[in-house]
């Protein structure tokens, strides 16, 4: 047999563009019938000097043998390269045009005694007759499973790379060898080449029992490909993971599958078969559908997925995607585009707040958590949230992705937030939610919220991902300018999304405080035309842990003066115990004047136990003398049990004489069990005209913390003050310190202590010192 570089010499000498008539003789001289196709005959080479590659094509009935029986004909999956067919072979003794790639398959395949029987589509079925090749392609399954073979060409040796590269990974699977460089850069080059990304090797190698693999002249088996890979697996680089792993498994499964019977089906969905390989090139974009038929389990019975290459694409798209996402949605396509709309209502069960791609578990499963909605939670889903694991895809899945379940599909979908719509990552999940069939109950109407999908085929010759930064920073319009919606429909649907945003944040807020990268994700990608709601913001600015000041930051950047500052927000931000300061600070810096600050922010700003006076000095610094100091503010001042005594400093350092202070202020003052002693010492000292009531005695009385000393002070300011019953039964009853309350007033007023039954019963109800109290009034009374 001559050397590489003399039959690539002698083959260009013989090159010649031939008349496309003569295939058509050879076509019409093997008729085809139902469950029929055509087979080629490699002649062998008995002349070392003979370079013309002679065939001979003949009819072959797939259903001749009986169940189980051994087809010896082997199927040859490769690619048909992009240029012209410009070599010749032999086929039933007519000259017959073929690609450069084939016409080396052929040669590399040929041997030099013996006949071969092979099935390649480019001669085997007439390429130039779209209903012939409609009614091959139901076959297809049945032509790759059935063949005793499957031979994988991947092309000729390129500058040392290829055959290289097969050795090298050879070496890997078997004896474990560590990769060198050059055989690591010959491996990658293989890889990369157009085979494993072409459509119709899915179908090919997917249901083949058994698989070689070729580069020139070196052929190794392909479950021995697979270990040699899986053996690098972690050399590859990233990018390279969606296109190889899809196909490797397929690859692998080969060895394991069931002799292949008549009318057997996929064990994937057209849904499924898209979400893993919708991104793989073919020529004609008809093929990224029809070349998942023989993978399917849909059967080509679905109306929708019948070959037909009369329709063009756009209809085509639009069938397929209809059949995916079921009959209660509405689909459109149009013509030169690549993109499909879907609207309908879903279910919104939850957004994926982690993933686990790396195989942590062990199970080369993708382990995502979803953290569910509220309305998933009321049907059942769990009460945070489900660990949910399904095989990787084309397209990976992120923190902040969102699963939602459309009215009428059988499974949940996996989309992405993309401004003004959703764009479609996972169309079927391949496994429920646990327990899902259970809590299927139909969800109401208040359930279910209006969508807008965006379902992308990439063209077939693209090398980009479908979902690129750039698409999904673009509203619908711009991606699908055709698109036309009403505007009430676009109202609901955005209103439906920003119900969506609210839920989100008000639940995971709840759960931990932190702006995750799923929360960013929404913020980020969310249009202007999404509205932001009242109770996310004040969801958002009343958060006392992790990160509200960023996510407010970060809604600012995103939509500057659209984001509604009402005065509820701000009143919740005074509020916020911990981050209610810093929050506050970005309001006035954002808003500055605008910003609405009314008696309720400060009577929120003045009960705020751990920030409360820093945020009363920055609303004094921003507003000044207009800052209005109500009775209420000061009620919630002298009730604040951790700096009430502070806030009311500052209220008196800047009002003074003016500051309503009312018998309700000094009583809730002296009910203070936290800070009452400072906070009734603040007050009397700045007014010391005060009088004391018997409600404030009454409340000193009954302070469980401060309650003796606060009695002493009302003493020392005035000895004559006056003791009721009701003080004297608030003591009884004082689980704190009310013995020691007790004997300060036996002390101050002895026999003249009014003694009813009533404080009797308050003391016998004290279960910490109604015993002693008791004998201490048993004894005033002896006395």
């Amino acid at each position: 047999m001559p050397n590489f570089t003399e039959w690539k010499a002698r083959i260009r000498r013989q090159a010649k563009p031939h008349p496309k008539s003569q295939p058509h003789d050879v076509y019409s001289a093997t008729p085809l019938t139902p469950n029929t196709t055509r087979v080629i005959r490699l002649l062998p080479q008995r002349e070392p000097t003979t370079t013309q590659i002679k065939c001979e094509l003949f009819t072959y009935n797939l259903s001749g043998k009986q169940s189980g029986e051994r087809h010896l004909y082997e199927a040859v999956s490769y690619v048909w390269g992009t240029g012209p067919r410009c070599h010749s072979i032999t086929l039933n003794n007519c000259a017959f045009p073929v690609t450069e790639n084939l016409h080396a398959a052929l040669w590399h395949l040929r041997d030099r005694q013996l006949e071969r029987v092979l099935w390649v589509d480019a001669v085997c079925i007439n390429q130039d007759d779209n209903k012939e090749k409609e009614r091959q392609i139901p076959l297809m399954r049945t032509i790759y499973a059935q063949a005793g073979r499957v031979i994988v060409w991947l092309g000729l040796p390129l500058d040392g790379h290829g055959d290289q590269a097969l050795g090298s990974i050879r070496k890997a699977g078997g004896e474990g060898l560590t990769v060198m460089e050059d055989d690591y850069t010959s491996v990658m080059v293989l890889l990369r080449r157009d085979w494993f990304r072409r459509m119709w090797i899915l179908q090919e190698v997917g249901v083949a029992r058994s698989v070689v693999v070729m580069c020139g002249s070196v052929q190794i088996d392909g479950h021995a490909f697979c270990q040699g890979l899986a053996g690098m697996d972690h050399l590859l680089p990233v990018d390279l993971h969606p296109i190889i792993h899809p196909v490797v498994q397929l690859i692998r499964g080969a060895p394991y599958r069931p002799r292949y019977q008549l009318d057997s089906r996929g064990v994937f969905s057209m849904g499924e078969l898209l979400d893993m390989y919708r991104s793989c090139r073919a020529t004609l974009q008809h093929d990224k559908i029809y070349a998942l038929l023989g993978l399917s389990l849909d059967g080509l019975d679905a109306p929708a997925l019948q070959p037909d290459y009369s329709l063009p694409w756009h209809e085509v798209f639009q069938r397929a995607t209809a059949h995916i996402f079921g009959a209660s949605c509405t689909v459109k396509t149009w013509p030169k585009s690549h993109t499909a709309v879907i609207t309908g209502k879903c279910l919104f069960l939850g957004q994926i707040t982690s993933v686990d791609q790396d195989n942590n578990h062990g199970d080369g499963q993708v382990h995502v958590w979803v953290h569910c909605t509220t309305a998933a939670q009321s049907l059942g889903y769990g009460e945070h949230g489900w660990d949910w694991a399904f095989p990787p895809f084309s397209e990976s899945v992120r923190e902040g992705d969102i699963v939602c379940h459309l009215q009428g599909a059988a499974r949940p979908s996996i989309v992405r937030l993309c401004q003004d719509h959703f764009t479609v990552i996972k169309t079927s999940a391949l496994s429920a939610p646990p327990g899902e069939p259970d809590r299927q109950s139909n969800p109401s109407e208040d359930h279910l919220s209006n969508i807008a999908l965006a379902f992308t085929i990439p063209p077939g010759s693209s090398n980009n991902s479908y979902h690129d930064e750039a698409e999904q920073s673009t509203e619908l319009l711009t991606i699908t300018p055709s698109y036309h919606e009403d505007p009430s429909t676009e109202t609901k649907r955005l209103h439906d999304t920003a119900a969506l945003l609210e839920d989100r944040f008000v639940r995971s807020l709840h759960y931990n405080g932190n702006m995750s990268p799923a929360l960013q994700h929404l913020i980020s990608q969310c249009s202007p035309k999404v509205p932001i709601s009242e109770q996310l913001l004040q969801s958002v600015v009343s958060c006392p842990t992790g990160e509200p000041v960023q996510i407010m930051q970060l809604l600012f950047q995103k939509r500057g003066d659209k984001i509604p500052i009402t005065e509820s927000i701000v009143r919740a931000a005074a509020a916020n115990s911990r981050l209610g300061y810093p929050i506050l600070q970005l309001l006035f810096q954002k808003r500055r004047e605008s910003l609405p600050v009314s008696e309720q922010v400060v009577v929120a700003a003045a009960g705020n136990t751990d920030k409360g006076c820093q945020i009363m000095s920055l609303l004094f610094e921003q507003r000044g003398r207009g800052l209005v100091i109500s009775e209420e503010a000061v009620v919630a001042a002298a009730g604040n049990y951790w700096s009430g005594h502070q806030i009311l400093r500052l209220f008196f350092e800047q009002r003074g004489d003016n500051l309503p202070i009312s018998e309700r202020v000094v009583e809730t003052a002296a009910g203070n069990t936290r800070c009452g002693y400072e906070t009734v010492k603040v007050l009397l000292q700045q007014r010391k005209s005060l009088q004391i009531s018997d409600g404030v005695v009454t409340e000193a009385a009954g302070n469980p913390r401060h309650g003796h000393d606060i009695m002493r002070f009302l003493f020392a300011r005035d000895e004559d003050l006056a003791i009721s019953e009701n003080v004297v039964k608030a003591a009884a009853g004082n689980g704190g310190n009310g013995y020691e309350i007790m004997l300060l007033l036996l002390e101050k007023r002895g026999k003249r202590l009014p003694i009813s039954d009533e404080v009797v019963k308050a003391a016998q109800a004290n279960s910490l010192y109604g015993h002693d109290i008791m004998q201490l009034l048993a004894s005033a009374q002896s006395v």
